[in-house]
C-alpha cells in the first residue's frame, strides 16, 4: 500500500538523513520513478524532504526533522523497547506493538539500535500469575474497540455470588491489574468497575455514548482502588510455616515475618508470618489448602472455623 510505502521511505532518511533515490527504490523494491512520486506526496504532507542534484544529491529529509528520534538518550530507548507486550496482546493490539517497534527500530541510529536491541534481549515482563487461567482475548478486543469508538454495549455479566444479568453499559476504559482485566464503564449513572473474565457474553451496539470530556481513566483507577481497599480491610492471620511452603506462599500473599516460629526442635526451620487476606472466607480456604505445612495460631475464630470445616469434610467424605 502507498501509505506503508511512504512510511518505509520516510524511516529510511530518519536513519540517514541522505539517500540517493535508486538506494531507496532498490530497498522498497519500487522504480525510481515512484520514488520521486512518493516525494511530492510527502512533501505535500507538509513533510520536509526534498531532490538534491550532483555527486552527493540524493533525497534529503531537513536535520530539524530528524533530530526527534536522533536526541533519544539510550535509556530512554531501552525503556521504550521494554514493554508488556502480552498485555497488548489480549486487547488485539499485540501484532500492531509489534510492528511499531521493528519500524521504529528501523528508524535509529546504530548506537541506538544496540541499545534497543539489548534491551529487548535482557528483560521480559509476564504479568501472569502461575497456573492463572489465560484472559477472555475476544471479549478484551471487542470491548477495546468499543471503549476507542464509544459505542455503548450489552454485555451478560455473573457477578461475585454468581448471579447473571444482562446490563447496557458505556465503556470508558480498560485496565490490567496483576494480570486481571478489568472494565470501566458507566451503568446507568454510576461508574462501575466489571471484571472481564466474568463477561458471559458480550454485543457492541451501534449506539455511541457521550463521554465526560473530564473523564481521566488514570485519575479514575487510582481513586477508585484507594476507596475500594479501605471499604475491604483485610483479614490478618499469624501462622508458622514450614520451610517447604515459605516460597509459595510469599509470592503472592502480602506478609510480614515475624521471625523463626516457636515450636521447638521438631519444627526446625519453619518461620512465623503474619498474612493478610481479602476475607475471613479467603483466609480459611488457604488454611485448608496448605494442610499440614502451615500451623495456624490466630485468631481464634479462624482455628475454630478450620476444625468446623475439618469436621464436615470428614462427614462427608469418611462414610464407607
Amino acid at each position: 500500500m502507498k501509505s506503508e510505502r511512504l512510511l518505509a521511505m520516510l524511516l529510511l532518511l530518519q536513519s540517514k538523513g541522505r539517500l540517493p533515490a535508486r538506494e531507496i527504490a532498490d530497498s522498497l523494491e519500487v522504480s525510481e520513478r515512484t520514488v520521486y512520486r512518493d516525494l511530492d506526496s510527502l512533501s505535500a504532507a507538509g513533510v520536509p524532504v526534498h531532490a538534491e542534484r550532483g555527486a552527493r544529491g540524493g533525497i534529503v529529509l531537513a536535520d530539524g526533522y530528524r533530530r526527534a528520534l536522533t536526541q533519544f538518550r539510550e535509556d530512554e530507548i531501552r525503556a521504550l523497547f521494554v514493554s508488556a507486550g502480552d498485555n497488548l496482546a489480549d486487547i488485539g493490539l499485540g501484532e500492531n506493538l509489534s510492528r511499531a517497534l521493528e519500524k521504529l527500530i528501523g528508524a535509529l541510529p546504530d548506537a541506538q539500535r544496540r541499545a534497543a536491541e539489548h534491551a529487548r534481549r535482557r528483560i521480559r515482563f509476564d504479568p501472569r500469575r502461575w497456573k492463572q487461567p489465560a484472559p477472555p482475548v475476544a471479549h478484551l478486543a471487542t470491548l477495546r474497540r468499543a471503549a476507542s469508538d464509544d459505542h455503548s454495549i450489552r454485555l451478560q455479566y455473573r457477578d461475585r455470588d454468581g448471579k447473571v444479568t444482562e446490563r447496557r453499559v458505556d465503556p470508558f476504559g480498560l485496565v490490567s491489574k496483576a494480570g486481571v482485566w478489568y472494565l470501566v464503564a458507566r451503568y446507568g449513572a454510576e461508574m462501575r468497575v466489571f471484571r472481564a473474565d466474568r463477561i458471559l457474553g458480550l454485543d457492541m451496539t451501534r449506539e455511541r455514548f457521550e463521554r465526560p470530556a473530564d473523564f481521566d481513566l488514570d485519575t479514575f483507577w487510582k481513586t477508585w482502588t484507594s476507596d475500594f481497599e479501605r471499604r475491604t480491610p483485610g483479614f490478618f492471620v499469624t501462622l508458622d510455616v514450614a520451610p517447604e511452603a515459605i516460597e509459595d506462599i510469599t509470592a503472592y500473599w502480602e506478609y510480614e515475618l515475624l521471625g523463626d516460629a516457636r515450636n521447638g526442635a521438631k519444627r526446625r526451620g519453619w518461620k512465623s508470618m503474619r498474612l493478610a487476606f481479602s476475607s475471613h472466607e479467603a483466609a480459611l480456604a488457604s488454611v485448608l489448602t496448605w494442610g499440614r505445612r502451615v500451623r495456624l495460631v490466630e485468631p481464634p475464630q479462624l482455628r475454630a472455623a478450620v476444625v468446623s470445616r475439618a469436621r464436615e469434610a470428614i462427614r462427608l467424605y469418611g462414610r464407607k
